[in-house]
Order: structure tokens, then sequence, then C-alpha cells
């Protein structure tokens, strides 16, 4: 907390203000990025070797987007006396921290370069921390004989049972080579405790960013971002393994855990454009706005489109850029919907619910229909009850959707392991097709809870031109297509004879993206099997 204190009141002195005053927030949004020194052609100047990779990998063209925001604009800003806190590329702007309000509106409107100026400010940063250290239950370590079983994963079994997962981990898929990116509120904890030890001693622990407080260190404030982490990244074979215990990390703070304001929408744009630079493969939110210190400011229901929000808006582009965007449905699943927040409306985020024990949606999983008329969430995990580890190493259980995203984004790296070239659309189709309601989807479990096993079968983004051959079964004499709602489009059909390639063409059929049932008879039986036309 120390850290925290000497950074608030750099921020005071730098407003030549006392302890308790008003820091002033504005968001100025620029007109272009014209003059730029930075090129299309040159990506390697704002962009990592590993980012480039990736675009490469998923053929994703370097665009305009990327480019960094225009140096002078920012000077500009610094000359109105105020501190640029944050820039945003790919919403093309800055958080700007001024010593007082007096006509800096009409002095930033005035400027050619600026589109947009809003303010969004509140009372003084330092504050006493709401942080919460929880009592928990100290856990030793437990003997196992078979790896992969219950007394193996320890209290981290039931969440990658209930999802299968497993059968992943035993075929090798653990997230190794897959960067995550986790934006989220602190993880104090995390640099010390022997749950995160052989991430650290292997390195894996890549990157961290304070776009609160600014600086590097994200190790204190708040034990959320510890918790999430715990689902994820925890290898302590007999204690409790997560979900991709041998991925690597990149850790950023974006919530102030102190306010509820858009400008932490802005945080989070920031943070997704840095581990977009460093090349992150998966990121997970569990964060959720729709309600701020200031009533002004709250989104209503006809703004839940997956367009408007500063975090929805980055959300989509984060999609366009290879990133598997994970985030959690929300938690106020109790009132009517539509009952979830931003980001959870973005048409590109890939967004879980909780189930408890028994299958069933937790009453405090947040759903319903986005103004455009989506459904929301995509899939569900296991989030009631769910061990977390403490920044004390101690194990207590919460309940959450907070939960539920990590466990998903967990083993969604597993499958981007597994399945590197397909990037987030087909990813995303893949992991609804496993739910177990894809056939039928549901108004609060959107495709139900994904079985991610089915990633050693058919795989993901099995292409609608591919031939299906199941393996034993002998050649195919029938095939018949079905949509998600069960109704039959088309059929294929042979007598005595195994179909022949040539007339496989149902396969190839101009299908819009989604998910497909295919059932195919053989001499042997009948198989069916799911596909999903990226």
């Amino acid at each position: 907390m120390k850290s925290r204190l000497l950074l608030a009141a750099t921020l005071l002195a730098f407003c030549s203000a006392a302890e308790g005053q008003e820091v002033h927030r504005w968001w100025v949004e620029f007109t272009d990025k014209a003059g730029s020194p930075y090129s299309i052609e040159n990506p390697s100047e704002y962009l990592s070797p590993r980012a480039l990779e990736r675009r490469n990998r998923l053929g994703i063209a370097v665009d305009s987007l990327d480019l960094p925001v225009n140096p002078a604009y920012l000077d500009t800003l610094r000359l109105t006396g105020g501190m640029v806190w944050t820039v945003s590329r790919w919403l093309n702007g800055a958080v700007l921290y001024t010593p007082d309000s007096t006509g800096i509106a009409a002095r930033l409107g005035a400027l050619p370069f600026v589109a947009e100026v809003k303010y969004y400010s509140h009372d003084s940063i330092v504050r006493e921390s709401a942080h919460e250290y929880l009592d928990g239950t100290p856990v030793e370590p437990q003997p196992f004989d078979t790896l992969y079983g219950p007394e193996y994963y320890g209290l981290g079994y039931s969440n990658i049972d209930i999802i299968n997962g497993i059968p992943l981990h035993r075929a090798g898929y653990k997230g190794e080579g897959i960067l995550i990116g986790v934006c989220d509120g602190g993880f104090p904890g995390m640099d010390t405790l022997e749950a995160f030890a052989d991430l650290r001693a292997e390195g894996r622990l890549v990157a961290t960013r304070d776009f609160v407080y600014g600086g590097d260190n994200v190790f204190d404030v708040h034990s959320h971002g510890t918790r999430v982490l715990s689902n994820m990244a925890t290898f302590r074979p007999g204690i409790y393994v997560g979900t991709a215990p041998k991925a690597s990390y990149a850790l950023c703070r974006t919530e102030d855990t102190f306010h509820e304001s858009p400008i932490e929408e802005l945080f989070w744009a920031a943070a997704m454009e840095f581990l977009d630079s460093l090349g992150a493969d998966v990121t997970n939110t569990s964060l959720n706005y729709i309600s701020f210190d200031n009533p002004d400011w709250n989104y209503p229901p006809e703004a839940l489109d997956g367009q408007t929000s500063y975090i929805s808006r980055a959300a989509n582009v984060a999609a366009t850029r290879g990133i598997l965007v994970v985030v959690s449905a929300g938690n106020t699943g109790y009132n009517p919907p539509p009952n979830f927040s931003v980001p959870a409306d973005s048409p590109e985020a890939l967004v879980v619910g909780a189930i408890d024990e028994n299958g069933e949606r937790a009453l405090f999983s947040s759903y319903g229909t986005t103004a455009d008329g989506r459904q929301k969430p995509d899939v569900m995990a296991p989030g009631k009850s769910i061990w977390t580890i403490l920044p004390d190493g101690t194990a207590m259980k919460a309940s959450g959707t907070s939960f539920s995203s990590p466990i998903t984004a967990g083993m969604a790296a597993c499958v981007i392991e597994r399945y590197p070239t397909l990037g987030p659309a087909a990813w995303c189709d893949s992991i609804r097709a496993w739910g177990d309601r894809a056939t039928a989807p549901h108004s609060e479990y959107g495709y139900g809870t994904p079985d991610f096993g089915l990633a050693l079968g058919t795989g993901p983004g099995v292409g609608i031109g591919e031939t299906p051959q199941p393996a034993d079964d002998g050649p195919i004499l029938r095939m018949e297509l079905y949509d998600a709602t069960g109704r039959c489009l088309s059929v294929r059909q042979s007598q005595h004879s195994p179909i022949p390639n040539s007339q496989l063409s149902i396969l190839n059929s101009p299908l819009p993206r989604g998910v497909y049932l295919l059932r195919l008879v053989t001499p042997n039986g009948t198989r069916t099997r799911k596909i999903v036309k990226p």
C-alpha cells in the first residue's frame, strides 16, 4: 500500500492540492492520426516480434488502428498544464489529469485535432483501502497416485472436471507457449506465493503494468486478481492445479477499486493495447461496468449494443487483432433481464456465465438480450463455491462469474495451443459448439457448458469443406446436416456403396457462420459430430 500512497502523493503534488482535493480527469478524443511519425509499413516500432508473429499466423494485417496516436497531439495537451495519464491508439485519444477544471473543456475543445472532450472527475484518489484480506483455510499438499485425477488437481478438480478439460491436459495441452493477459484490480501475493512459484521460476510472468496508479507494481491493493489468477495459473499438484498451469501471463491493473468511472474502461482499453503489443493470445476480464459514481455516466439498456461503451469497442478491436477476449457475464442475475453489463455485450467476446455444482445457472449469473438482439452469455462454467487462493496462501471458497471466466479462459488457452492458426472467431464458435445446449441455445445458458474434451476429436474449426471419415466405422453411406435449431439442411445417401468424394459437396455448401450437426451413417453404426463454420 505504501507505493500506492507515494504515487497518489505524486499526483496530488502535481495538482498542487491538499490531500482530499479533487483531481480532474478528462477523456480527449482526437480527430485523426495525421502527421504521426509511425507507419503501417514499420510496425516493429510499436508491436513486438511475438505480436507480429501472431498477426502473420492468423493472416491479420496491420492497419491505422494499430498506429500510436500522434505524439504532437499529446505534447499540445501537456501545454494546458495537465498530465497525460494514459493513451489509447484504438480509440485514438488520451486520459488527461488537470489540477483544476476552469476553462479546460473550452480550451481542449478549441484544438483543431480534438473531436470530443468528456469530463469524468471524482473525489481524491487518496482513500483508505477497501482491500479485503479474507479468512481462508490453510492448504497442505496431499499425496496422489495417478496424474490427472482428483488428488492431483486438489481444490481445482471440480472446476476442470465439469467442463471435461482433463483430456486436454492428459494429451499434453496445458497452455504452454500461450500468453494470457489478465486485467483486474490487483494481484497481491502473486510475486511471493508458492502457488505461483513455477510461473515465476520458469519466467512465465512476462510483464506487469499498472494503468490506475502508474508503474509496474500490481502486487497490492486488492485480492480479486490473485483469486481470479489462481483458477488458471496455480500449479501445485496435490493442492491445486488450474486450467492453464503452463501458460505465460501478463498482469494489468485496470480496476480502480476505490471508484467506479468510465475512466476505468479507458484504462482497460490501454491495457488491451499493451497486451496486444506483447502478442497475447487470450485475455481474461472478470470486471463489469453499468453503474458509476455519477449516475449521469450510467449505461441505459439501449446502450448495451456492443458498440457504445469504450470497453466493448476496445474488446471488439482486440478480437480483430487476433486476441480471444474472455469476459465474465456479471453477477446481477437476480434482477430482471437484461441484467448483464459491459463488456459482456461485446459481439466479439466470449462471455461466460456461472453454473453451480449441479450444472444449473447460479442465480446471481447475469443474462439477457443485447440492444441489438443478441443473447448473452455465450457459455457457462463453474462459478459457485469455487476454491481460490488468497494473498496469504490460504484457500477460500468464493462465488461469481469472476471465476467462471478464468476457468474458461485457461481451457481456451489449451485449445489455442492445439489449434493456433484458427483465430478468435473460430475459437469462440468451437467452444460454443461444444456446449451441452449447442443445438438449442437457452436464454439463460447460451450454448451451455462446454465439453473441452471434444477438442481432441473433430477439433475446432472443422471446415465445412473437409471430408469426414469416422475412424474404424467404415465408409460413409449417408450424411445429414442440421443447423443449431435441429432443422435438416441437406442429405446425401448411398444404398449399397460409399458416397464418393465427388459427391461430398454438402460440406462445401455456402452456409453462414455458425454451429452445425453432421450425422454420419456407416455400416458399423451412426455418429453425430458438431462442426463449425468459421
